[in-house]
């Protein structure tokens, strides 16, 4: 979804402050029941991001049953989702409110497991739960649409998709990784809290950066392979920087040699075991994540028509080929004709339109050049659907009633009045109408 950046960091992005009250620093095992971490601000954010995606939820579930169960008054958060989110919340509990967090202060090997946590787990499971559609539920009605209208702003989509690209999302957070274990600056961290807090945000940023990049990218489908070939680049180099840290027969960190001791680890054994978590259990997660993304790719048969026809079909079978693609070109033109004939618009106009109001910032619209929005419903095969938001039975007239004012036909929809014109509406109106899936 494109969406403000601000928003998504107040609802991800508890990290981020300066301030924080003394930690109980654990000398012992029997030290590490008490050292939790209450930072009040870091508590509020946890918190507030929670109430947040519960409240977005529940509205969306009465968004539902009032449309009869249907999933098409929004991009149908699936229960699945809903799980992943609150996995990656208390996954991020875990890493920066529980005892890890202070442990981390005295072992290496700690503070790795930690970051590990917020790059590996949290932000994959927050940024699967889809929290920027359970904030546009969450929030009223009026500040949903405005938030929507403002992410189709030309500037901010070119912004957006500028920091989505997947290429700069690897390239940012490739720079956090290396930048933030350089050792003069991982040891001030350990000085500094609220530099400690800055390198925290700036792992867990550009995690959720590039894992978004990898899974909600306007390529959709055919992204499937970039995301491979990125987690697996990825793997490699944190998997070397790991390695360089398991290693080295120095300390490259040599805060923690007065605290490793008392863990019955001497400084260099706690330094191996820290990059040894780096290198290992991180790089399995990656080629986990390239495996599911890799079947992906091989279910949606991302190689093009072409070599798929030239690998699988004889040249005997040839002519029989192109007598089917003339049929198919054939009914094409003649859902254009219907679909025209329908609405009294013309469908090409309503494509073009489609694409300048960028409709497919929150849906996907076969056909629409960029339009892989995950806010709304698909609009895939439309023409043949009896229903319209689940309130609507799905006439023209209907459609371009619900096209120039959405709200009046359901008012918990976030989809703001776009289209202005009646000619608008019956141009995107026939467009739709093609979309057929039989």
């Amino acid at each position: 979804m494109n969406c403000s950046a601000l928003s998504s960091a107040t609802f991800l992005f508890p990290l981020a402050h300066t301030a924080a009250p003394e930690v109980a620093v654990p000398r012992a095992v029997s030290g590490l029941a008490g050292a939790w971490t209450f930072d009040p601000l870091v508590v509020l954010g946890l918190l507030g991001s929670a109430w947040l995606y519960r409240r977005g939820t529940r509205a969306h579930r009465a968004c539902l049953q009032a449309a009869g169960g249907t999933t098409e008054c929004v991009g149908g958060l699936r229960r699945w989702e809903i799980v992943s989110f609150w996995a990656g919340w208390w996954t991020l509990v875990l890493a920066i409110v529980s005892p890890l967090h202070a442990w981390g202060g005295v072992l290496f090997s700690a503070h790795m497991t930690q970051h590990e946590l917020l790059m590996l787990v949290a932000a994959p499971l927050l940024v699967l739960g889809r929290p920027l559609v359970a904030l546009l539920f969450a929030i009223p009605r009026g500040d949903a649409r405005q938030l929507a209208s403002f992410a189709r702003e030309p500037r901010w989509q070119a912004l957006w998709r500028c920091l989505t690209n997947p290429l700069a999302a690897w390239i940012v957070h490739a720079f956090a990784l290396w930048l933030w274990h350089v050792p003069r600056l991982y040891e001030a961290t350990l000085r500094y809290e609220w530099l400690h807090h800055l390198q925290h945000a700036c792992f867990f940023g550009s995690a959720l950066l590039f894992w978004w990049a990898l899974m909600h990218g306007r390529a959709g489908l055919r992204g499937f392979g970039a995301g491979v070939l990125y987690l697996f680049t990825t793997m490699m180099h944190s998997g070397l920087l790991g390695a360089l840290i398991l290693f080295s027969d120095t300390l490259v960190y040599p805060a923690y040699a007065n605290t490793a001791p008392a863990w019955a680890l001497t400084p260099l054994e706690d330094q191996q075991l820290g990059g040894l978590i780096m290198w290992v259990p991180a790089g399995l997660i990656y080629v986990i994540a390239a495996l599911a993304m890799l079947a992906g790719w091989m279910r949606a048969g991302e190689r093009p028509l072409s070599w798929q026809l030239a690998a699988a079909i004889p040249a005997a079978r040839v002519p029989a080929i192109l007598f089917c693609v003339l049929c198919l070109t054939g009914c094409s033109d003649r859902h254009r004709e219907e679909a025209a004939a329908l609405t009294g618009g013309d469908p090409k106009r309503g494509k073009h339109r489609i694409h300048e109001l960028g409709c497919g910032a929150c849906h996907t619209i076969p056909g629409v050049s960029g339009a892989r929005g995950l806010v709304g419903p698909s609009l895939e095969g439309i023409a043949d659907r009896n229903y319209l938001g689940g309130v609507l039975a799905n006439e023209p007239q209907n459609l371009m009633s619900w096209l120039m004012d959405p709200p009046a036909h359901s008012p918990r929809t976030v989809m703001p009045n776009l289209v202005k014109s009646e000619e608008d509406a019956r141009d995107i109106a026939a467009y739709l109408y093609t979309l057929r899936v039989r």
